[in-house]
């Protein structure tokens, strides 16, 4: 008996082998569609956009692209995507990526909108009249933390279709006719990106002058793995292949990219396989033109992949700190790992499309996204960004640089009404301390571009450091056709503090030379040192820096000058090859170092000038300049820039272009407009003066020489700002502080015309017929179902055993029953926020018994709010998760079969399927009755409208003031501001503990509120008896820097509400 045993288990490993490799070969495909059929054609395009290892070549130069997300459908008001893509501009960046979100566009089956808010043709058009490089992501998925991933509701009601040809989890079979509707997505959005490639020529129809193109490249699917943890095989080759080929079809002809889940090697472009011949056992392989992957490192305690299996940090008052080891173990081998990868990896530059710039946050935790920006700090992305730049990366972009708003029903279970991200811009608009030392990394990148763009890792760094855990890596320039023969290729030394005894001071030794400098840095902070540096003009050659050079200006050659902007405020040295003078401001001290073949520069203050030239045979007929100007922290904190990438030079020439053009610092923000000869200057109360250095003179009378400290430069100059005018008018403190909210009115929902559906059976095939929501459209906020039943005899208890998803609200004969929500963070259990949701669990039993009626039908209400639908993520399949009622059955009334029916928003029905709360009840119509102010609820009032009126006194004026609604009190309400639904509150919960939702100030969008006449809707609902409701309008009083709420005292916020100023001055 035990040898025929014995056999049969050795036969497992040999059926679990076959099984693995059967799984992993048909993952490849058959499809005739290959690598090289779909390449990027280098030979009729070449010459316009190209790429090495290195970097992108844009029209034959090397150009870095730095990016941010840019969520198009996150700000309902389109008037805000210009001055938020400006905000981009000013933080230094070049390049925007966007999501082009599918379920936006298509509410109905057939029906694609590309008008007002969602017009995509002006969108590419506002970034080629601002400069700004395109990299297009139309999904057709997207993730995002959007409702079904991105996908329209329509398609997911298609029960039959394999939703990214998931059959399971883990599981996908190629399904034909859901890859005949991502290409039908693809016709549509595609012909308008195409018309807006850097590719693009214009066609014989064109009669008027068109911009240059701004798409750099089309992204392919999203986070799509071939393969995960080098072990897993998923991802189909065949729908990467279809998607591919429809995307050359429909007129693509920049590169294709893709995002791999994290560096996994996906989607490699392996060309050479291409010609192998084709079996069950040989398959070929399907790549696309440049890898890309995505990397989020370090996680918020909140949803941390512990948090996902288990409820251990995310309630925690205190979080702990984040660790070091955790970025560098993420961090510090990917260029290894990437470019082990081979053939494309290896080939292309060092991408990632999505850069971690924050995190997201979830339904029933106590903190908020204040919270997790405190929790990253202002220095992370700094950090992170200059983390892999060490790596060699030169494509990147930063997911979220602003993150918006989920207005309306556009966030899936895992996000609420914010989508703030703690981003560099937070949601309201402002301009965080971590945009600002963001900034810095970008400024001194793009100064040196021609020597940044292309560099290979040094083997043996020339450098080192006095303490360990200093990163130390050395990238030296491979710009050859950039850097003179007679001058080193220049170096860049990444440092970053990650000392396990948060020292913050140091030496660095440049070993070539013999030189110790001195170098400050503060625990969790990098900057990127400068070596081998020859100056432009002037031929003074920079040994090392570690004082941190932020920004470098070039003057044309007429005027032969070199300006750096750096920090003098830490303890950095300079050391220069050979003997400089150094004259100036800044009580320069020279010593010779390495027996008199170097100088080491210290400064003795903290802001001024210096000139630095060198002395020395061989340098006398050199007539440049070289000066160096220190700015103190609050200056370098607006420290902007103005770079113009050659592509976009009008001139065409690129005199004066390599560095920065003119450089500005004083104010909130400020950027140049060209084009319009200004520069837009944004200034908070505070805000006295913006210093600009040019090498033209400002047109503008009101500039100045200098402004004491730098009047001996004559490329400096100060226009000085009158305070506001307070005495014909109050401040905008003031006005702001004394927004009423006026003229209120109330009624009930009025379901009497609600269309009342009898449940339907979503197949043919199907037992029983549906309650889930998804099968009949109403996926946009709430559900409600409906069904009568007879008293039983008297004293026999009824009971509703009810489970749904999301949040319940129940009433028999219009009084109040109970609530309760079923959602979880952690996953497999009942209301999970993303992957398998157990449906037989979560039911809640009410007592129905007090409330019937004895002698007549009794009718019950359930009115579901949903969350969202799932986003299908990764490996999961979870989009379909029911919603709505699951199950329901009254008990206690005999044997009895209860009629259901549903009633709701067919979100295709609507113009736009977000914007709806789901209550088949027009607001906008019906009989009002005034009211007081809204400061009390009832349960037994059931759903109820509130409607009130503001005005907002600095709207559309000079002064720039967002507002927040304030609301707190234990219920719900959906907020409607100007006919959009701007948010979604949840202050009750089951029980005493923490509200559903975190969020209680909501950012009303600036492009909605109007000067005068404003109308909020407010659908309130509660589960309990409340009299200390507060719906307060005020404007946003923050902590300056990191953009959080300011901490109340005794219920009063301390501080000024955030506005300022935006005016123009001429250059």
């Amino acid at each position: 008996m035990a040898e025929p045993l014995f056999a049969l288990f050795a036969l497992i490993p040999i059926a679990l082998t076959s099984f693995y490799a059967y799984a992993r070969l048909r993952i490849y495909g058959d499809l005739p569609i290959t690598t090289t059929e779909i390449a990027y054609d280098r030979a009729a395009y070449g010459h316009l956009l190209d790429w090495d290892k290195h970097a992108l070549i844009i029209e034959g130069r090397p150009t870095p692209i730095f990016s941010g997300e840019f969520h198009y459908w996150r700000l309902p008001d389109r008037d805000r995507w210009e001055p938020t893509l400006r905000r981009y501009q000013s933080a230094g960046l070049n390049t925007i990526r966007i999501y082009f979100h599918w379920g936006y566009h298509s509410p109905n089956e057939g029906e694609y909108k590309f008008d007002g808010n969602r017009d995509i043709d002006y969108l590419l058009d506002l970034c080629e009249r601002l400069n700004i490089f395109v990299l297009a992501a139309p999904g057709p998925y997207i993730c995002a933390e959007t409702q079904a991933g991105g996908f329209p509701t329509w398609l997911i009601a298609k029960r039959q279709l394999r939703i990214r040809h998931n059959k399971v989890m883990l599981w996908k079979v190629y399904d034909l006719v859901y890859a005949e509707h991502e290409k039908d997505w693809y016709r549509e959005i595609l012909a308008i990106i195409a018309r807006h490639q850097i590719t693009a020529a214009p066609s014989s129809a064109d009669t008027t002058p068109r911009n240059k193109g701004c798409v750099i490249g089309v992204q392919i699917e999203n986070e799509q793995f071939e393969t995960m943890k080098h072990l897993l095989p998923i991802g189909l080759h065949d729908q990467m292949r279809v998607l591919g080929k429809a995307a050359r079809d429909f007129g693509i002809t920049v590169p294709l990219f893709t995002n791999d889940g994290f560096e996994e090697g996906s989607w490699v472009a392996r060309p050479e396989l291409d010609s192998i011949k084709q079996s069950f056992w040989h398959r070929r392989k399907f790549g696309l033109d440049l890898y890309g992957y995505d990397k989020y490192i370090v996680f918020a305690p909140n949803s941390s992949p512990k948090s996902r299996v288990v409820n251990n940090e995310v309630h925690l008052e205190a979080w702990p700190e984040w660790t070091p080891q955790t970025v560098e173990k993420a961090v510090d081998k990917l260029e290894k790992t990437v470019r082990g990868f081979g053939s494309g990896a290896a080939q292309s530059p060092h991408f990632i499309p999505e850069l971690q710039g924050g995190w997201f946050n979830h339904y029933q935790l106590r903190q908020t996204y204040d919270d997790i920006f405190n929790y990253y700090g202002e220095h992370y992305t700094r950090t992170i960004v200059e983390s892999v730049l060490a790596q060699g990366v030169t494509m990147t972009s930063i997911y979220m640089f602003y993150g918006g708003t989920n207005w309306g029903t556009l966030g899936d279970p895992d996000v609420y009404t914010s989508y703030d991200y703690s981003a560099c811009i937070r949601e309201y608009g402002y301009l965080s301390s971590r945009a600002r030392h963001l900034r810095l990394t970008f400024l001194f990148a793009r100064s040196f571009t021609a020597h940044f763009a292309r560099t290979d890792r040094a083997r043996t760094p020339s450098v080192s450091v006095s303490i360990p855990h200093i990163l130390n890596v050395q990238r030296i320039s491979a710009s050859a056709t950039t850097t003179p023969a007679r001058d080193p290729p220049v170096e860049f030394t990444f440092l970053r503090n990650f000392d396990r005894k948060r020292r913050d001071r140091f030496e660095v030794t440049l070993a070539t030379r013999n030189v110790t400098l001195e170098c400050a840095l503060a625990y969790k902070k990098s900057f990127i040192a400068l070596g081998k540096y020859t100056a432009a003009y002037s031929r003074v050659r920079l040994e090392l820096s570690t004082v941190p050079i932020h920004l470098r200006l070039k003057s044309p050659a007429a005027q032969a000058t070199e300006v750096w902007v750096v920090d003098a405020n830490s303890a950095g040295q300079m050391a220069f090859d050979g003997t400089v003078v150094v004259t100036g401001s800044l009580e320069a001290i020279v010593k010779p170092a390495a027996g008199g073949s170097v100088s080491v520069v210290s400064f003795g203050k903290k802001r001024g000038w210096a000139k630095i030239e060198r002395t020395g045979a061989g340098y006398e007929a050199e007539n440049g300049k070289l000066y160096v100007l220190a700015l103190n922290e609050k200056e370098l904190s607006t420290l902007g820039a103005e770079f113009v990438e050659p592509y976009w030079d009008a001139r065409g020439d690129g005199e004066g272009r390599d560095g920065a053009v003119t450089a500005m610092w004083g104010v909130y923000d400020a950027w140049v407009e060209r084009g319009n000869g200004v520069i837009v200057v944004e200034r908070e109360e505070g805000d006295r003066s913006v210093t600009v250095v040019s090498f033209e003179k400002p047109r503008d009378d009101g500039f100045r020489g200098g402004d004491g400290e730098w009047d001996d430069l004559p490329f400096v100059y100060t226009k000085t700002f009158e305070d506001l005018d307070t005495t014909s008018s109050p401040s905008p403190t003031t006005l702001l502080a004394n927004i009423e909210l006026r003229d209120w009115q109330t009624r009930p929902v009025d379901l009497s015309a609600a269309k009342w559906l009898p449940l339907q059976f979503p197949s043919a095939s199907s037992p029983h017929p549906s309650l889930n929501a998804i099968d009949y459209h109403f996926t946009s906020g709430h559900i409600l179902y409906r069904c009568t039943f007879p008293s039983p005899a008297y004293g026999r208890k009824v009971r509703l055993s009810l489970n749904v998803r999301n949040r319940a609200t129940v009433y028999l004969n219009d009084r109040f029953v109970g609530g309760h929500t079923t959602y979880s963070l952690q996953l497999f259990l009942p209301g999970a926020k993303v992957g398998p949701d157990p449906a037989f669990l979560g039911s809640k039993n009410y007592d129905l018994t007090s409330h019937l009626l004895q002698s007549e039908h009794n009718t019950l209400l359930v009115l579901v709010d949903s969350f969202g639908l799932s986003r299908q993520a990764f490996v999961m399949n979870d989009v379909r998760n029911s919603r709505g009622i699951i199950r329901a059955a009254v008990k206690g009334i005999g044997s009895q079969n209860l009629t259901w029916s549903v009633t709701g928003v067919d979100v295709r029905q609507l113009q736009n399927p977000f914007n709806s709360t789901g209550i088949p009840d027009d607001p906008t119509v019906g009989t009002y009755f005034s009211a007081p102010a809204f400061d009390r609820f009832i349960p037994d009032a059931g759903p109820t409208w509130y409607q009130c009126m503001f005005d907002h006194p600095l709207a559309g004026g000079q002064v720039h003031a967002p507002l927040r609604l304030v609301i707190e009190g234990r219920f719900t309400t959906y907020v409607v501001l100007n006919d959009v639904v701007v948010a979604r509150y949840y202050g009750d919960s089951e029980g005493e503990g923490d509200a559903d939702g975190p969020q209680h100030d909501f950012y009303l969008m600036d492009g909605l509120v109007r000067p005068q006449g404003n109308v909020i809707r407010l659908l309130v609902y509660g589960w309990r008896e409340i009299s200390n409701i507060r719906v307060q309008i005020k404007g946003w009083v923050i902590e300056r820097g990191s953009g959080n709420l300011a901490k109340s005292v005794a219920g009063v916020e301390e501080g000024m509400p955030f506005s300022f100023v935006r005016e123009t001055v001429r250059i």
